[in-house]
């Protein structure tokens, strides 16, 4: 095997935060209960409130999306607000009246109701829907960078690799002096707005049909068709590939991908397991990263004797492989080798230096490779909203993150699983190899993967920093003879070696671009670390994330358990308590 499934950077599951009583006294008069069940049974659900609040009103204090469980944290109410609010900063941000949103949804029960509330939202405060229905999340940003029917804005209801109990909105602005997706942010961007919104208790007018006035719109085979363009070799494909949507809406795939098949008359098949879309997701967990995750994708690419087998998320913007064999392909691995592709064809094509932007938290293999194959590698903080604007400011070819997240400047940033899909596809059938054999020349790094650690104190955050900084002063310490990398978390690269004096002249900081370095660094030729560590706490939920990677297998093992140790034992000694939630590749699923 070559290593167990990378848990996503952003965690398998997103905690639930205390609903906004009036007051604990009020709380406990109700008699309600708030039940929180094990990991390793469900993610913690909360009794609704007969008089609670409509909603979570923290959910607008996401940096990335709004995101929470239905209908306790997130329901149409909050849907209807959010889409006022986005179309309100929309026009401000564009000084367009009535902007233009395609609005898409995902598969899951609570989808729908959301939807058609975020689109009435949006109609009635001025903005004109563009509803798609069933989407990727890939397919609504690919809509948005083309302006299909006038769009400049795109928002998405999926709560992506989520368990289904969950449901979220995500949004994007086109930025035309760029040409990328900028993600709207709903702390920096629509909070403000939704807190200075009115104090008027009076129903707000009926908005409008969350249908579209006709069919033809075709974003979902238009993107398809496009995503296989990318290949010119599909017209000669042959052979078997087996798709796992996990009954995610990446179902969607199946039908549209046989159709664009056909029209270039190739013979290749594909077929797929979990097809059919469906909200509680009955086959495996919406997150394919998650260890065990893919194994009837593994055993039906051997069993059809496929040539490969592809694993999206419940929103089908990120894509794990499977080989021939049914080995699991991590995400560092498909990172490499889709960068590799990406910097190959950027040099024929002329381009100096290509830049590759990979997260802070992905495999060296990656770093080894960009240099090897003639390209720049840029690290990033985790998170699409860093990784974006570095692909911008460096003008890289290629960009993603080990949670499989893979994107694309060319077509305005965006991460796209089918995309990445193809592109591997097409290796296969440039190269005429096969998916091992193809991937054999890359020599993945011993991991721990993503071990996360839950902490139970008065204030995790506070905690979390502490641990943090408490680290850093460790490897500071000349005789831990280390490069000490705060960019995400606390980074740790052994040994220091003579020609790089500070990190900073390991890690170069772009001064005229991202002059404080806080957001990418573009890694200096000329040092590889005998291991490096990488621990980090998560923005939303009581976690630390922890990676370890080393030359030595057996090095990996002992200081992933060194360091598990470790913080245990911090926070014994700081009154708090942690817990192993997930082993990453340490145990086996």
């Amino acid at each position: 095997m070559r290593g167990s499934p990378l848990p996503d950077q952003e965690g398998f599951l997103e905690i639930v935060p205390e609903p906004l009583w009036q007051s604990r006294a009020e709380f406990a008069k109700l008699g309600q209960i708030c039940s929180t069940f094990p990991v390793s049974t469900g993610p913690k659900v909360i009794t609704p409130l007969e008089n609670g609040p409509m909603f979570d009103r923290s959910l607008m204090q996401r940096k990335a999306d709004v995101r929470g469980v239905y209908p306790n944290q997130i329901n149409e109410e909050l849907a209807w607000f959010v889409g006022q609010c986005l179309v309100q900063y929309v026009a401000q941000a564009t000084q367009t009246a009535n902007p233009r949103i395609i609005v898409g949804r995902d598969g899951r029960t609570s989808s729908p109701a959301l939807y058609s509330s975020l689109v009435q939202g949006i109609a009635a405060a001025g903005g004109v829907a563009l509803p798609c229905g069933l989407a990727t999340t890939d397919m609504v940003q690919w809509g948005v960078g083309e302006q299909l029917d006038g769009a400049i804005a795109g928002v998405m209801i999926t709560a992506s690799h989520n368990p289904p109990e969950y449901n979220g909105i995500k949004s994007v602005l086109l930025n035309k002096a760029t040409g990328g997706l900028d993600m709207i942010s709903p702390l920096l961007h629509l909070a403000p707005l939704f807190e200075s919104g009115s104090a008027s208790g009076a129903a707000a007018a009926a908005g409008c049909s969350p249908f579209a006035s006709g069919p033809n719109l075709r974003l979902q085979e238009k993107f398809t068709e496009v995503a296989c363009q990318r290949s010119q070799n599909l017209a000669k494909a042959t052979g078997h590939v087996v798709l796992d949507p996990g009954n995610g809406v990446g179902g969607l795939f199946v039908p549209l991908l046989k159709q664009a098949l056909a029209a270039c008359k190739s013979k290749a098949e594909i077929s797929a397991v979990a097809e059919r879309i469906d909200g509680t997701f009955p086959t495996r967990p919406s997150n394919p990263g998650l260890p065990g995750a893919v194994k009837l994708l593994q055993q039906t690419v051997i069993e059809r004797g496929a040539k490969f087998g592809a694993a999206f998320d419940g929103d089908a913007d990120r894509v794990f492989l499977v080989d021939e064999w049914g080995q699991f392909v991590s995400g560092s691995l498909l990172l490499a080798a889709l960068g590799q592709n990406a910097i190959r064809k950027a040099l024929a094509a002329g381009k100096k230096n290509p830049a590759v932007v990979y997260s802070a938290v992905s495999s060296w293999l990656v770093v080894e490779t960009m240099r090897k194959a003639g390209g720049r590698p840029v690290v990033s903080r985790v998170g699409q909203d860093a990784l974006k604007v570095a692909l911008i400011k460096t003008d890289a070819v290629f960009g993603g993150e080990s949670s499989a997240h893979y994107n694309y400047p060319e077509s305005y940033g965006l991460d796209s699983g089918l995309f990445s899909m193809v592109d591997f596809w097409d290796m296969l059938l440039t190269s005429g190899q096969s998916c091992s054999e193809l991937l054999s020349s890359l020599a993945p790094w011993p991991s721990s993967g993503e071990v996360n650690l839950r902490v139970e104190s008065n204030d995790w955050k506070q905690t979390s920093k502490q641990i943090i900084e408490a680290l850093t002063k460790q490897y500071n310490d000349p005789a831990a003879d280390a490069y000490v990398f705060t960019l995400d978390g606390v980074g740790v690269f052994h040994p220091r070696s003579p020609k790089f004096k500070t990190v900073d002249d390991l890690f170069l900081i772009d001064t005229k671009n991202d002059p404080t370095g806080a957001t990418y660094r573009t890694v200096a030729d000329g040092y590889t670390p005998k291991w490096w560590m990488n621990v980090r706490a998560s923005n939303n939920e009581p976690l630390l994330r922890l990676n370890v990677e080393a030359q030595s297998a057996a090095d990996v093992t002992g200081r992933t358990y060194s360091l598990i140790s470790w913080v245990q034992k911090f926070c014994v000694e700081n009154n708090a308590k942690v817990t192993v939630e997930d082993w990453g590749n340490l145990r086996s699923a």
